[in-house]
Formats: C-alpha cells, structure tokens, sequence
C-alpha cells in the first residue's frame, strides 16, 4: 500500500473529512480531533498493514503509524488541506479539556522541531568531544562556523517557535517572525548584557535576555492571535492587510518586553529551580522513577509536558538531566522486544520482534512497545524494570545532555561530558536487564493467541487429517481481495479456465489490497510483482496471480509486501495494485488463487457467491 493510499483508508476509517476537525502530526503519531468519534471504524484500522495502534487520548484520536507518519501526514494534507475554524477549535479544546488542549499545543509547537533539534544536537556534542580531545580549540574558525552552525537553532529558538506558534494559533507568520525578532534585536541585547535601566513610556523596564526562551514568544504570538481576531473586527477590510500589522507590532511587542519577558523569566526559573530541587534531594531516585514511568507517558502522549522543562534547565544550566534519565527507558523496550525475539519459536512473531528492537538504537520505542511489549505485559513490566534501573544509574552518575537530543546511539555525543561514562553503562544496562527478564520471566510461546502463530498446526483456517497410509487435507482458503467472486471458467485466460494450472478460484477486486489466502511460507515472488507462490503448512501449494496478462507490465502499479521466505497468515498483506491504472492500461485486473500442487486430487466447494472480503473464507479444498 502506498502512503497516498494508507492515507485515504485512514481519512475513510476515522468518518470522512466530514468529521475530521483536525489534524497533525508527532514522531510516530498521527493525531486527529474528531466530531464524533463513534464513526471510527476501529477494528478495520487496527487490521491496515503499517498501524501500530489506536488510541484515544485527552480525547483526541492517536494513530501510532512509526517513523513514516510524516509521509502519511503529507500525503493527507494533499488529500484534505486544513482548514480550521475558530468555532471548531474551541468545540475541540472543550471536548478535551485544559490538560489535553495544553498537551496538544505543546506537542504541535515542538514536534516539527525534533529532528533538527536532534541534528543540532548531536553536531553541538561532537565539537565538544573534539575540543576535550585537542583536535580543535574553541578560538579556531573551524570550531566558530561549526558552533554558528550547531548553537544557532537554540539561540534564535523564539524565531523558529514564532513560526509554530503562528501555525498552530492561525497568526500572520511573518508578523510572528518579526516579533520574535524584535525580542533578539541586538541594541536591546546589549543593554540587558550590559545591565542597564530603561523604560517604556516613562514605565521601567525589567530587561530579561530572550535568547533560547520557550515562554515569552508563546504567549507574545497567543496575545497576537487575540489582537488580530479584534482588528478583523475594526479595520475595513480593504485597508485591513497593510494596517493591522502596525498595530500588531505596537501593541505586542512592548507588552512582551515589558510583561511576558518578565513573566517567562520567572516561569522557566521556578520550573527549572523546582526540577533541580527535586534531582538535588536524590538523583538516583529521581532518575529511577523517570526511568521506570517514561515510556507509561509515551503510551498516553503526555510526555510532551516535560520539553518545556527540558529546554528551562538547558537555557539556565546549559545542559539537562531529564533527557538522560529517559534514555534508558526507550532503549529497555527494544530490550524486551529483543527477549522475545530470542525465546520464541514463531517465525512470524521474530519478524516482528527483530525490527522492533532494532528501531530503539534510533530513539523509537514505539514498534517495541505496540508491536511486542503491551501484548506481553510481563515483558512491558520487564521494560519498565529495565528502564528504571538505568535511569537510577544515569541519575547517579550525574548523566546530562548538552542539547535537546532523544536518547539513541547516533545521538551520543549530545551526552558527552560529565556522566557521560554513567549513561553509556545505564543505557546499555537497561537494555541487557530488560532482554535478560523478558527472556527468563517475562514471555513464552503459550501466551501468543492462537489466531496469531505461524506454527499452529491446527486451526480454524486450516485443519490437517491423517490416515495410516495417506495423508489427507481440508483447507479453508480466504479470499485474496475484497470484491466479486468470480468462478475458475469464467476467468477470460484459457491456462487458468481450463484449470490447466490446477484447481482454484478468482475475485474481481474492489482495491488494491491482495492478502495473504492461506497460512504458509511465501515460496515465489514473481521478478514483476503480479505472481506470488505460497506453500501451507502441509506443502499445498498456491498461486497467486493478479490480473490476465499483466506479467507485460514488467511490474509497473505493483508493489511487493512480502519476500521469499516470509512467514504470512491468511489476511496479511502480500501486495498492493493499482487497480484503476491497471484497467487504464487496459488490463483485467482479475485476482485469480490456483491450487497447484492437487490437480484431479482436489475437490473445491465454494463458500461464498457474490460479494466477498479478504477477512472470509472462500474456498474449501479437500482431498479426494
């Protein structure tokens, strides 16, 4: 399935663009605010290939897509382009209350930000390890061009949030940026560096330095969007856009110099003082506690509440603590997920397991947690040890990051200096603790569900019978796509309608999804993608072909889900065709299932006419 194509299945599923008030995006979730979200249709979003999970939370609707959400994101802002209203975000804010319309904001306002931040980050811990090793001096011009490139971000960090914020709350954007500029502008930098009084209309002035702040520009472009919403009301609207930025500047900028400067100062150093207070009386607790609970916020999306904190303790302490102590968390994930990977026997489920564990060295515990771990709560439980010990460790090494950087091995050098030895140990601990428990306590082959194995021998889909001389079958085959049963005679290709190629059925497909008939091993794939081979498990085997004659695409409107060798259970995405296309080509796209291995051998009883989905079962093959 393509990005374009997930995109629409998940528009469709959550009740159309009728009941979608809005949407964005964070690392690995899409999150919509819904009218109504009574009209999602859950259970068919859980089956799409690519969704980790569905999830409500503060009343906002959460698909955990993984890392490629933000193709998702841009393949549905060319589908349905926002548009929002002031009455639709208030019905939206209400629905969710104070605590989950903060969240939000602050998840829209950063989110953007993280994979830069991340890349600043890591680049601003490399000249650190640089400089401590000789290789460069901070007087050099090679350290001065490569620190303008990694400090820049954090110091003129109001201007790239200025853009956020005006996004988020429906401001003119470069009004914003001018505001944000207006708070950097160096003659009044200089005099907060140089400590002197000013004032503003014979008012004096608390000077505060806005450098790196979080506070003052969300509130300076909030008030903006207050001002403008009461200019639109003023103004004729001919005269409107060259006269309300005027008075936009005139009004908030003094007043978050004068106000939201003082006021910002003073949250983020209650904040940050608050948050060291806590991490002086007992690092190492602290640190546990955060190690064991993160990834619990992870799952409810409330761990955006701590970047504010994050960014306070990095602009007033030049390094921050949490991050450290969170690390460890993510990596305990990947850790379990690895656990399982080792103690299982079901090829199906190491698939799974091998990817997930994997994605944790990068900083995504997501795969791991909906994937693997929340399925197998001990294994959830053996994480949350695992995290909690390394982040007791981390805490007591006094592990800090130098710059907002997730924990993951490419973003190790954020973490150099002191503690960095401390972290290294607890990251890496955390990860063996949590594999080692999963592996002895926390998982085994008898807690997966029985419509889930690989290996099950017997099976609703899929009942083997044995004779002491033969060995006799009776399959339920699934249909291969969602459409219109189509007998074996009437398919308009003479190798298939004279059941040359063997016994079988065929389904004029409605989509493009082609799943997965039968529980087996993936034998073939066809070099042009239109022809897959499947043996079962008691070696029947399978052909599926899509389409008449469109092995002449050479492969063009197909895309392969699957891989010689890969473990597949009836209803799993093998392939993805571009039906309309396919037809434009002049094509019929006709999905035809062929039982290659029983010939006269087979009987086939048809148990559905009409109307079919891959979820049913279509054909019954038994031996004769």
């Amino acid at each position: 399935m393509t990005n374009r194509q997930m995109a629409e299945e998940i528009l469709q599923k959550v009740g159309g663009k009728r009941n979608v008030i809005s949407y964005s995006h964070c690392s690995t979730r899409l999150r919509l605010d819904l009218k109504d979200s009574g009209k999602i249709d859950r259970d068919s979003l859980d089956k799409l290939d690519g969704i980790l999970s569905v999830m409500d939370v503060a009343g906002q609707t959460q698909i955990v897509l993984g890392p490629q959400v933000q193709y998702i994101y841009e393949e549905l802002q060319g589908i349905f382009p926002q548009s929002f209203s002031a009455s639709s975000e208030a019905g939206s804010q209400k629905k969710k209350g104070f605590l989950g319309s903060a969240l939000e904001i602050i998840s829209s306002l950063f989110t953007p930000l993280i994979d830069v931040l991340i890349g600043a980050g890591i680049l601003k811990g490399l000249l650190s390890i640089l400089t401590a090793s000789g290789i460069l001096t901070d007087a050099s011009g090679t350290y001065q061009i490569l620190n303008a490139a990694a400090d820049s971000l954090y110091y003129f960090l109001p201007v790239v949030l200025a853009i956020t914020c005006a996004k988020r709350f429906k401001t003119n954007m470069f009004v914003s940026v001018t505001i944000a500029g207006a708070l950097l502008y160096p003659n009044l930098t200089a005099l907060y560096d140089a400590g002197k009084a000013i004032s503003f209309l014979g008012i004096p002035v608390q000077l505060t330095t806005f450098k790196s702040s979080v506070f003052p520009i969300i509130f300076a472009i909030l008030l903006l969007s207050y001002v403008e919403k009461g200019l639109a009301k003023l103004l004729p609207e001919k005269i409107r856009s060259r006269i309300a930025p005027f008075f936009s500047l005139l009004i908030v900028v003094p007043v978050t110099i004068t106000v939201f400067g003082p006021l910002g100062s003073m949250l983020s150093n209650t904040i940050a003082g608050f948050y060291m207070n806590l991490y002086g009386f007992n690092p190492m607790i602290a640190g546990g506690f955060i190690g064991a609970i993160a990834q619990v916020l992870v799952i409810f999306g409330i761990h955006w509440g701590l970047f504010p904190i994050i960014f306070s303790n990095i602009e007033k302490f030049g390094f921050d603590t949490i991050l450290a102590v969170f690390g460890p968390s993510i990596i305990a994930q990947s850790g379990a997920a690895f656990g399982v990977w080792l103690k299982t026997k079901d090829q199906r489920l190491k698939q799974i397991a091998a990817p997930a564990a994997l994605m944790g060295f990068f900083g995504i515990s997501e795969p791991a947690i909906y994937g693997i771990t929340l399925k197998y709560r001990r294994a959830f439980a053996a994480a949350i040890i695992g995290g909690g010990i390394g982040g007791a460790v981390a805490g007591a090494c006094g592990a800090r990051a130098m710059a907002v950087a997730v924990a993951a091995v490419p973003t190790f050098p954020a973490y150099f200096g002191a503690g960095f030895t401390g972290f290294v140990i607890a990251y890496f601990g955390a990860f063996l603790i949590s594999a080692v428990l999963t592996y002895l306590f926390g998982f085994n082959d008898s807690m997966i569900p029985e419509s889930e194995r690989a290996d099950v021998n017997v099976t609703a889909d899929h009942t083997e019978l044995s004779t002491s001389t033969s060995k006799a079958v009776a399959i339920k085959v699934h249909a291969p796509a969602d459409g219109t049963v189509l007998p074996l005679n009437k398919v308009k290709d003479p190798a298939f309608s004279s059941e040359a190629l063997g016994k079988g059925i065929a389904v004029i497909p409605e989509n493009g999804k082609i799943t997965a008939p039968v529980a087996g091993t993936v034998a073939a794939v066809y070099p042009t993608l239109h022809a897959y081979g499947i043996v079962s498990e008691n070696q029947e085997e399978f052909l599926i072909h899509i389409g008449i004659d469109t092995v002449k695409l050479d492969g063009k409107y197909f895309k392969s889900h699957v891989k010689t060798g890969d473990i597949v259970m009836p209803g799993d995405l093998i392939a993805a065709a571009e039906i309309d296309e396919i037809k434009k080509a002049g094509f019929d796209p006709t999905v035809i299932i062929v039982d290659t291995s029983g010939g006269s051998e087979r009987k086939m009883t048809l148990l559905r006419e009409g109307s079919v989905s891959s979820q049913e079962d279509l054909l019954l093959i038994e031996s004769l």
